[in-house]
């Protein structure tokens, strides 16, 4: 009798909680727990940080579930700002011992929580009496994201109150922060705020690429350029390296490139509206440093590159055709349009397109993020298990760990998950010059 009662009460929870209401009349006139669900997360707008939350229900001492104690729900913004998204859970009167677990996760395609993009409550529900309703509040707070509250052993007690008026959205560094000066020519603002950066998509295929591992990132404004550099810039920065004889060294000069894969020359030609490739991650932060800025971090690139951790690609989650985005294109006797990676042959001449050929490759006035040439980014290379990526929270990161190599971002689309903008790239060192698919943008302080 007494686990009938119990289980009775908990096929309420499944009515109750999948359309987000409190008490109601479809739960048993019985004592009853009845646990609002809110949190100081932005859950509106474009770029919302969660979108799911996980409900367990343990009995006193189990660590495993009953049946039909396990829900995962949608979240509802307009539900919890209206202080209604909530359970009831009605158990045995003065039974002591109950636990909840509740995840307030972010799914991207997989709707498991993991645990760097996960808030995880571990609480206590009082036992409850013959009659009568115990209204709780579980809040949810950013600062929380991969660190759990409450364990089994040591449970957290949850608010006995109503979340009146909701906290959603009150999280400070998410807000956006727009930029304290005017843009230099050829760039904008990209306002500062929080986003998560990778995605478990993102898995990498060798041991050469990082960007599956979550983190919650909060990232000052900063200005970023229109456009990848382009040959004309580079030579006119006086930067690039030529031997005795004039021929470019670094970036490497078509004359001397025995696929014409590269598209540097030492004087004006035809690609000089092309970006430029075949440059080292050093001489690509000379310029931007002449410039003014630096080359972008990671974070910086993925925030565009990701619509804010959003998408795997500037656009959305589909791979573009052909005139979306600049695949690499294979301009030879064998093709003149887009290619593939298994079309492609010695005689291939891979090399960028005028800035903004891609039709939906764009943010704004920022153009060819996801494709064209893939881009330097400042930070060294490093794979998720790395000190750099650990903490489930980074403010304004920046991978140095000491390593030569430095890192890509982005992609031409020679392989499309090698493309999307979470993924993190081995580059090679940081002075050699680079492989022919990358080039570079330049970005700059807002303040």
């Amino acid at each position: 009798m007494k686990i009938a009662r119990t289980l009775r009460g908990l096929s309420a929870l499944a009515g109750v909680v999948a359309v987000g209401l409190g008490c109601s009349s479809d739960l048993p006139p019985q004592g009853q727990v009845v646990l609002h669900l809110d949190t100081d997360a932005p859950l509106a707008g474009p770029a919302p940080l969660f979108d799911r939350v996980l409900v367990e229900l343990f009995p006193p001492g189990e660590r495993v579930t009953c049946a039909g104690c396990t829900r995962e729900l949608a979240v509802d913004v307009a539900k919890i700002r209206a202080g209604t998204f909530s359970f009831g859970f009605v158990p045995e009167p003065r039974v002591v011992g109950w636990i909840a677990r509740l995840r307030l996760f972010r799914s991207r395609g997989r709707a498991t929580p993991r645990s760097s993009s996960t808030i995880e409550l571990v609480g206590y529900l009082p036992a409850v009496l013959e009659d009568g309703v115990v209204r709780l509040t579980a809040t949810f707070r950013t600062d929380d994201v991969g660190v759990p509250r409450g364990t089994f052993e040591a449970p957290i007690v949850f608010e006995e109150r109503l979340p009146e008026p909701s906290a959603e959205g009150t999280w400070a560094p998410a807000r956006e922060v727009p930029c304290e000066r005017p843009a230099p020519a050829g760039a904008s603002c990209v306002p500062g705020g929080a986003f998560f950066m990778g995605d478990p998509r993102a898995a990498p295929t060798s041991g050469l690429e990082g960007g599956e591992r979550e983190h919650l990132v909060v990232l000052s404004p900063f200005f970023l350029d229109h456009r990848e550099v382009t040959v004309a810039d580079v030579r006119a920065s006086g930067l690039a390296k030529v031997d005795s004889r004039g021929k470019g060294l670094d970036p490497v000069d078509d004359v001397g490139d025995a696929f014409g894969a590269c598209a540097y020359s030492v004087t004006e030609g035809p690609n000089d509206a092309r970006p430029v490739n075949c440059i080292s991650w050093r001489l690509a932060r000379e310029v931007c440093r002449k410039r003014g800025g630096d080359l972008p971090t990671e974070a910086q690139l993925e925030i565009i590159g990701t619509a804010r951790g959003v998408s795997l690609f500037p656009w959305g989650d589909a791979p573009p055709s052909c005139t979306d985005a600049v695949h690499a294109r294979q301009l030879s006797r064998a093709s003149g349009g887009c290619s593939t990676a298994s079309d492609l042959d010695f005689d291939a001449r891979i090399v960028g397109e005028a800035a903004g050929s891609g039709a939906i490759d764009r943010s704004g006035a920022i153009v060819d993020v996801g494709a064209n040439l893939g881009e330097w980014a400042r930070d060294t290379f490093a794979l998720d298990e790395d000190p750099c990526w650990a903490p489930a929270r980074l403010d304004d990161p920046v991978c140095e760990n000491g390593t030569a190599a430095r890192t890509l971002k982005g992609g031409d689309l020679l392989g499309v998950p090698l493309a999307y903008a979470a993924v993190r790239r081995w580059g090679g060192d940081e002075a050699s010059p680079g492989p022919k698919q990358v080039g570079f943008r330049c970005a700059y302080p807002a303040k």
